[in-house]
């Protein structure tokens, strides 16, 4: 005698015993990797666009179709978070895009790199580093300056090395570069 399917039923087949949880679960887990797979993969399609993310990206609209779906899904991500800004997020946004073309392309590979060490950092030492900025900018000018000057002499005489953060101190400042805030990374453009 054949089984019931029970597709259309509410009635519900009793649990197989023999590894059928582990079974499942595999075919689960293959199914949502497939899945995530086929939409990491998948270009974004312009008219999926809202209206809003459409109208900063509207530059793009003639080459869209052909950029990969990688850069279509960071451009889509950077309009959605663009349109939930501020006026003057979008302002201070704005500045630091001019200020990051401003850099030469070897202080651009320098911010970079301390933007990833700055990463690499554990939540402890980013809230050490950030307590330091702004002890350091509650200080009268003068005392930045001096302490600034101070921090360059001592840069060149520790070789970049002792500075990284395997070291535990972040490699922060630079001649040419601003101090760093509080978010580091607010120097960089929104890729």
């Amino acid at each position: 005698m054949q089984k019931p399917l029970y597709l259309h039923s509410d009635k519900r087949p009793p649990p197989q015993k023999t590894g059928s949880f582990a079974m499942h679960a595999k075919v689960l887990v293959a199914i949502a990797l497939l899945a995530g797979c086929s939409v990491a993969n998948a270009a974004v399609e312009w008219n999926s666009l809202s209206s809003a993310q459409q109208t900063v990206l509207l530059p793009m609209q003639k080459n869209w179709a052909s950029l990969p779906s990688a850069r279509q899904d960071k451009l889509a991500l950077g309009a959605a978070r663009w349109t939930a800004m501020t006026p003057q997020q979008r302002t201070e946004a704005q500045q630091r895009l001019q200020f990051w073309k401003t850099l030469t392309p070897q202080q651009q590979a320098a911010t970079l790199a301390k933007r990833n060490d700055y990463r690499k950092m554990s939540p402890a030492q980013r809230l050490q580093l950030q307590k330091t900025q702004q002890s350091y900018e509650l200080l009268p000018s003068s005392e930045q300056g001096a302490l600034r000057k101070q921090f360059e002499q001592l840069q060149q005489q520790v070789p970049q090395s002792a500075l990284s953060p395997a070291s535990g101190l972040p490699s922060i400042g630079g001649a040419g570069l601003p101090p760093v805030t509080a978010t580091p990374i607010n120097v960089l453009p929104v890729h």
